[in-house]
């Protein structure tokens, strides 16, 4: 089991009721290779994740002759989420260098995701599991990839996910 999966459904691999049921391909641990970016320690870490929630809210201040003091709020709902997740590939990096390069590449939608055909598994956090449907999904907005040293040893990486759909 990986600590974390990053993962991407295609029409083949869809998973609508999310229950662990119907196809093989419901748990994300059991879709193909290509699919998939698995973190697992000591060697492939994800070591952060940051959420960014914004709402839609429009500020308008109304000017007074009286010197009153008031800004009328309007209320628009959601106006984006980000999950970006940062890790480490320490050992052979060139396998998830490649398949950060091909996720990155894929089209990001499809006929059933609409909103995004990205999912992402953390078991040590569980809060920020979201798995891709016809009712919501993640895409890939940037990725960064880079390593700091003379010594290459060790290359971080950076994923942008954006969420469509429904909260």
């Amino acid at each position: 089991m990986a600590n974390g999966l990053l993962y991407y459904r295609t029409m083949t691999t869809q998973d609508d009721d999310n229950d662990g049921g119907g196809t093989s391909y419901s748990d994300p641990q059991n879709l193909p290779s290509g699919q998939k970016l698995e973190f697992t320690f000591p060697t492939d870490l994800l070591e952060s994740i940051n959420e960014v929630y914004s709402n839609n809210i429009k500020r308008s201040p109304i000017p007074n002759q009286d010197g009153t003091r008031k800004v009328n709020v309007q209320e628009n709902g959601l106006e984006s989420y980000t999950i970006t997740i940062n890790g480490v590939f320490k050992k052979a990096p060139e396998a998830g260098i490649s398949t950060i390069r091909n996720m990155r590449k894929i089209k990001q939608v499809d006929a059933h995701h609409i909103y995004g055909i990205f999912g992402l598994e953390v078991d040590n956090a569980p809060q920020y599991n979201i798995a891709p449907t016809n009712l919501k999904g993640l895409h890939i907005i940037s990725t960064t990839i880079g390593y700091r040293s003379p010594n290459v040893a060790r290359y971080d990486f950076t994923i942008q996910l954006g969420f469509g759909g429904t909260l």
